[in-house]
């Protein structure tokens, strides 16, 4: 393939991309165009999966799941899950770490850049044709990013044949691309506060956003614990008829950490008595086990009807399972142990402390961090600060939405009494935060997605 393909395609792609729209304050700068996302789906002959009250359910199981935080990991978890059993699964999730292709996973494998030129090419032609553009609402308001490689994602999975799909919300859940699509499952992971300016400035604004995936009839699965947003989804699966599994009421976990890495969770479903599951899961974190039995119940609830998924299956999807930049560790030189994660908001760093403090107590820990300007930098400092003496405040490239680390600095807390320094550049910020801890100490990296991605070469190229 020669490469001037890939990156035209590439190029096409981000090209519709406006970085100035996405950091401003005001919500209608965001231009949602449902309408808009279901006729270039028709354009493109995938209109067999749009939702409409006369035709409800998709040709395939198709799990849709939004929430603020645990919906990538979910995603991944119940993808896992469904290939194991072998279903030939398409699983679309973002952002990515490294290459745009790895949104758009069959059986775990991402899109051959070879196809997703192919893809691309096909898009651009329905993207031009007459027949799109006379119905589209606003002719000279082409189609978002976000709506590209929605349509992109369900393209490859027609084209690969898959048998079943999982889609991931991009932002909020409502106005959200995939929310075109008729689901057999609709999951709510998480509410918390992310992208107020967008989504609403308390948590049961953000969860009405997040709710409006909810479809009628349609089985709901909620992990969402704090009472007001709770409140919205459950009052949300009741006005549309849904059958509603509440994680603390319908379904429950208990989980442990496991000696190495990676946690043991037993899951009990709905019923009495209800189906009792244990199992192995390589990822670290209470949050992550809460996360595996939300994918637990979303399998389980899909199994009733008519697609049931042994506990083999189960076993194997989940011991499988890689989430590149979720609490990721990586072995380093002199007992060192680096950890890489995509926590961008006060709930996610929030889950990563905790982790830090079960997993390495008594173990010095540096972080390096950066962020992006739509993101509470304040609050996540104040919490780094808890688990860490040394922080090295950085920004990455690539994205102009990165604040600057002189601008991260005032924000660390007044009474914090540990050592923080300004890099300009992560890779530096990294040797200078390994270069302050003691043998068997901890780096981590954290803070975004941008971060993670352009660290985590560096750091895998280090580890042992």
């Amino acid at each position: 393939m020669p490469d001037d393909a890939y990156e035209n395609a590439l190029s096409f792609l981000y090209g519709q991309i406006n970085y100035e729209k996405m950091t401003v304050s005001s919500a209608n700068r965001y231009r949602f165009r449902l309408q808009r996302m279901s006729e270039l789906l028709q354009e493109l002959g995938l209109g067999h999966y749009l939702y409409s009250e006369s035709s409800p359910k998709p040709p395939i199981p198709l799990i849709h799941i939004a929430g603020t935080k645990g919906k990538g990991s979910v995603a991944a978890m119940v993808a896992a899950m469904l290939t194991a059993t072998g279903l030939r699964t398409g699983l679309y999730t973002s952002p990515h770490l490294h290459r745009l292709e790895e949104r758009f996973r069959v059986n775990g494998e991402a899109c051959p850049p070879e196809h997703l030129v192919t893809l691309v090419q096909e898009m651009r032609q329905a993207v031009v044709s007459p027949s799109f553009i006379s119905d589209s609402t606003s002719p000279t308001d082409g189609p978002s990013f976000f709506e590209l490689t929605t349509a992109l994602a369900l393209l490859h999975f027609e084209r690969s044949h898959c048998q079943a799909i999982v889609l991931e919300v991009g932002l909020g859940g409502r106005l959200d691309s995939t929310n075109v699509c008729a689901p057999s499952i609709s999951v709510v992971t998480s509410i918390g506060l992310d992208h107020q300016h967008v989504l609403g400035n308390d948590l049961a604004q953000i969860a009405a956003e997040k709710a409006g995936i909810i479809k009628h009839g349609v089985p709901v699965v909620s992990g969402v614990m704090d009472p007001a947003a709770r409140a919205v989804v459950e009052s949300t699966a009741i006005e549309h008829q849904c059958a509603h599994w509440q994680l603390g009421r319908e379904f429950h976990f208990q989980g442990s950490q496991e000696p190495s890495w990676g946690s043991r969770l037993v899951y009990t479903g709905p019923g009495d008595p209800g189906k009792q599951i244990e199992t192995y899961v390589p990822l670290e974190g209470t949050h992550q086990c809460r996360n595996a039995a939300i994918a637990l119940a979303t399998v389980d609830a899909l199994g009733r009807q008519g697609s049931p998924i042994s506990d083999a299956a189960i076993n194997e999807g989940l011991a499988g399972l890689s989430c590149p930049g979720r609490i990721e560790p990586f072995p380093l030189s002199d007992g060192v142990m680096a950890v890489v994660d995509v926590a961008h908001n006060e709930d996610s760093v929030a889950a990563l402390c905790d982790c830090l403090r079960n997993r390495c107590a008594n173990r010095n820990i540096a972080v390096v961090f950066g962020t992006s300007v739509d993101k509470s930098a304040e609050v996540m400092l104040k919490q780094l600060t808890t688990i860490s003496d040394e922080i090295v405040l950085t920004r990455f490239h690539g994205n102009p939405r990165f604040v600057e680390p002189d601008d991260l600095a005032p924000m660390l807390p007044q009474d914090w009494t540990g050592t923080a320094e300004v890099m300009t550049d992560p890779i530096v910020a990294c040797e200078k935060a390994l270069a302050r801890i003691s043998p068997d100490g901890i780096l981590v990296v954290c803070g975004s997605f941008f971060l993670a991605a352009e660290t985590r070469p560096w750091i895998m190229a280090r580890s042992q």
